[in-house]
């Protein structure tokens, strides 16, 4: 469903598919990290792209990300997602 004003629309999305993107998000985010400790510069070398690792990474992860997110939007907790190095387990 899409919201409009002043000229912005947006994309309301469900809790499913929200948790769905903080899934794809934590990954890419942890993966970049560990390539840059690395010294992998992901600009110039894409073979850290897996996408298969991504696609199980978020089946794992998904029912556990749309439980905390339900519990936290039901609490009016949520204000906005922000990522920290150790949101994943290494």
């Amino acid at each position: 469903m899409a919201n409009t004003s002043n000229n912005k629309t947006t994309e309301d999305m469900s809790v499913e598919e929200i948790s769905r993107w903080l899934c794809l998000f934590e990954a890419v985010n942890y993966v970049s990290h560990k390539a840059e400790k690395l010294g992998i510069d992901i600009d110039k070398n894409d073979s850290w792209i897996k996408p298969l690792a991504f696609k199980n990474y978020i089946t794992e992860m998904y029912q556990s990300t749309l439980v905390n997110l339900t519990i936290e939007s039901k609490t009016d907790k949520v204000k906005e997602f922000i990522y920290t190095d150790n949101a994943l387990h290494s």
